[in-house]
């Protein structure tokens, strides 16, 4: 099945600017009621529009690109669990914590825990198999669509599902490589060797599921999802120029980009060890004039605002107003229960040894706060730098994933490990100006030292990130480049003795990085 997939991978990337042969094709708006791992399509039933009557212009084409992101909105609360309940910043809230989310918090996390299901990843990477295999069918339908259109279309859909998997690749310990669309007709080789079609409906799901791949080892993942972000950086248009049209501002940061293309390329290669190429990578975001540091004065707007345009590069992103768009953050993180919240997760106190309290740092003021007597993460609550909270239930602060501050921190890791030791140090200080806090004075800074360069720039983007879900692979990462488990201590740090050395000893294992699932129950 796999040979099958790769074959037809290959050779829609290698001639993809001169058309594809293409099949079937179904958006966003049409449900596929299938169970068991047929439930990677399962969409709203009530919103069916037949096949023939879409995916004829560009129109279509756009809506549903747009509805590949739709997925993962629901999914946010899930990248809080898997990105800081793990690791060291956060814990649980409650004083009877929640069975399940205490799993993560305690780092013993079970098959059955319905917070593992990565079926909404995979939903929207069913999406984007179906939009690269239809792209240019309709691009041919529609003489408005010129080939740099077509090509954007199908980058944007190239490049996304490339980062499902790089979520994916980060925090399991197995999954399946599924790259071609699979919601009307699978192609698999049976046990005599041969080459057979069916439609989807018709198997059984077991069977589905024996058609999988899954990957011998992380490396294949790895270098495919570096692949597929080479590709789409020669593709995706500069200035979001979609059907030669600028999306809108709001929309615009909601969709990938060249911009984030080139941020996600250079921490990819920051992964793999290609310093040069990430540093090189990390210089088109950087010296984007669209997308800066901003200042601290509006740092926080990319958080009480639905966009913060200088500092966004790509986010999901939520308006009340629109149809009661909302994610479930203010559920997970606040401690009022009339607004809805539950408080299931608060900072630990590892943050009194990560923030910076020297003054003026907007991050320290802002990431979490002291409300009525409980120490909460304010960055999806707050409305201001004060006291003001979101209404009740209206949860619809932005998720980001990149932010023009990401591309920062990566060129400096980048440069650190060319032993570019004065850029690096210029690009820490640089941030450290733009969220308030004085200059690092290199007289009195070993900045030369990698290993204390190492810790000042993972605790600076412990400072920027926070709360964001990106902590547990930042200790991944910083492992990596240090040759050192920096993952275990740091981690085991915020538990009281016992529990520390019984966690440093267990997560010392690289496997136990990775969460267990059984595919059975959450696909």
């Amino acid at each position: 099945m796999y040979q099958e997939q790769i074959s037809a991978y290959s050779s829609r990337s290698a001639g993809k600017m001169n058309g594809m042969a293409c099949f079937g094709y179904l958006c966003f708006f049409i449900s596929i009621l299938l169970g068991g791992c047929k439930s990677f399509y399962d969409l709203d039933p009530y919103s069916v529009i037949k096949e023939e009557d879409f995916n004829k212009n560009r129109e279509d084409l756009n809506a549903s690109a747009i509805g590949m992101y739709e997925p993962l909105t629901k999914e946010v609360h899930k990248f809080l669990l898997w990105g800081d309940a793990r690791a060291d910043m956060v814990t649980a809230g409650q004083a009877e914590p929640d069975p399940y989310i205490n799993e993560f918090v305690a780092n013993t996390i079970s098959k059955e825990n319905p917070y593992t299901s990565y079926a909404g990843i995979y939903r929207t990477i069913a999406r984007c198999n179906r939009q690269l295999e239809k792209v240019y069918t309709v691009a041919k339908l529609d003489d408005k669509i010129m080939d740099r259109d077509a090509g954007a279309f199908y980058a944007e859909a190239l490049l996304l599902r490339a980062y499902c998997y790089y979520i994916l690749v980060r925090n399991f310990e197995q999954f399946p490589l599924i790259l071609s669309d699979q919601a009307e007709k699978i192609k698999y080789v049976n046990e005599s060797g041969d080459t057979v079609i069916r439609k989807t409906q018709s198997l059984p799901a077991d069977q589905i599921r024996d058609t999988y791949y899954y990957p011998k080892n992380r490396d294949e993942v790895w270098n495919m999802i570096y692949n597929d972000a080479l590709t789409v950086l020669g593709i995706l248009p500069l200035n979001y120029q979609w059907n030669r049209n600028s999306l809108p501002a709001q929309e615009r940061y909601g969709r990938v980009s060249q911009v984030m293309a080139a941020t996600f390329a250079a921490e990819l290669a920051l992964w793999l060890g290609k310093y040069q190429a990430a540093s090189a990578f990390a210089n088109s975001p950087v010296r984007n004039s669209n997308h800066t540091l901003g200042t601290s004065g509006t740092w926080i707007n990319q958080f009480t605002g639905s966009y913060a345009s200088l500092h966004s590069l790509f986010l999901l992103g939520y308006k009340y107003s629109n149809s009661f768009e909302t994610n479930r953050l203010q559920e997970f993180t606040s401690s009022v229960a009339r607004d809805g919240g539950r408080y299931y997760l608060k900072p630990s106190p590892v943050i009194r040894d990560i923030f910076s309290y020297e003054g003026g740092d907007i991050r320290t003021d802002f990431s979490y706060k002291v409300i009525n007597g409980d120490t909460v993460i304010w960055k999806y609550i707050g409305l201001d730098n004060v006291i003001s909270m979101r209404p009740g239930y209206q949860s619809d602060a932005s998720w980001p994933f990149y932010r023009s501050a990401d591309a920062f921190l990566i060129k400096a890791l980048a440069d650190l490990m060319l032993e570019d030791y004065a850029t690096a140090f210029n690009f820490v200080n640089m941030l450290r100006v733009a969220r308030g806090l004085e200059e690092l004075d290199p007289a009195q800074t070993d900045y030369r030292n990698k290993e204390y360069m190492l810790d000042l720039i993972f605790k600076e983007k412990a400072r920027e990130s926070a709360f964001e879900g990106k902590r547990w692979y930042d200790l991944m990462l910083w492992s990596r480049l240090s040759g050192k488990n920096q993952l275990a201590g740091a981690v085991a740090s915020k538990y009281p003795s016992p529990k520390r050395e019984e966690i440093a000893t267990q997560l010392q294992n690289e496997e136990h990085w990775y969460m267990p699932i059984d595919p059975l129950l959450w696909n």
